[in-house]
Order: structure tokens, then sequence, then C-alpha cells
């Protein structure tokens, strides 16, 4: 487990923002030391994957590899050391201004080099089973991304 690193303070902007738009960049909040960690924790999960986990560019016909597994904390090590000793936690608890989060899901979408298949545009309440305000999600790129190889998209106010 990475030395824990001092938790930077979640700035007035940094809510005032995600409260607006719903989505905040917190850039700079894990040490390259987690990265590396769940880069590795990765590999291991696409080489022994869970039981939920799912192939979704084979199962499309497409090519190159776009590997979805969930529920990984619950089975690997470093993946509930990075729950319980990260920053994450108390980042997700900043936005929210909550005295208290709890983990519901986690979730690996890992698309390798090459590969052609696109990950939906989806709502992520619409198919969880909790209801309320206090609800966020993470995602943290374990290499480089920009817009052309894949990074995340978000629709500004679309938690409203």
């Amino acid at each position: 487990m990475p030395q824990p690193n001092p938790v930077r303070a979640i700035t007035g902007s940094e809510i005032a923002t995600y409260k607006q738009d719903g989505v905040v960049c917190l850039r700079g909040l894990f040490s390259s030391e987690w990265v590396s960690l769940l880069r590795d924790a990765a590999e291991r999960s696409m080489q022994r994957p869970g039981e939920l986990h799912a192939e979704l560019a084979e199962e499309r016909k497409e090519s190159g590899r776009f590997f979805h597994d969930t529920f990984i904390w619950t089975r690997d090590e470093t993946c509930r050391d990075f729950v319980f000793n990260s920053p994450a936690g108390a980042a997700a608890a900043g936005v929210m201004q909550s005295n208290k989060v709890n983990i519901f899901f986690d979730q690996w979408l890992i698309k390798e080099p090459g590969t052609t298949t696109r990950t939906p545009w989806h709502h992520d309440m619409t198919y969880w089973p909790i209801d309320g305000e206090q609800i966020s999600t993470l995602w943290l790129a374990l290499d480089p991304v920009t817009t052309d190889t894949g990074a995340v998209e978000y629709v500004k106010g679309s938690h409203n």
C-alpha cells in the first residue's frame, strides 16, 4: 500500500462546480504509486476475471478488447486498499459535503489500444438500485487519455 499522501482539500470552487454541473475534474488527486498499483490490479483482473466480468468487444463481434468487471474491491487487496486508504473517499465526501461515504459499486472498463467498441451513453442511476442526491461516481484513468483516445464524457447538469 502506498504511503498515505496528504489528502488535498476540495476547494469551494470545486464544490460549486460539482453542485452546478454534476461533475468536477480533480486533477492530481492520486499519486503515481496508486495509479501503478491499480494498473497491476487491472492486469490481474483481466487474467483472473470475476463471475460478473464481460468481454464487450467480443460480445459485439468488434475488434480489440473491452474488458468489464465489477466488485473488484471485494476480492483484490490492492483495490480494497484503494477504496479505504486512498484519497477517493475523502474526495467524494468533499464534493458532496458529506461526513460519511459508503462504497456501493466498483467497475473496470478497460479498452486496449485499437478497440473499436464505444462505451454507450448512459445514466448510472437508471440501473443502480439506490435513490438519493448524495451519490457520486469517481472515474480514474490509469493511462493518459484524450478525447481521441477515449476520455470519459459527461453531460453537464444531467444529474438534475
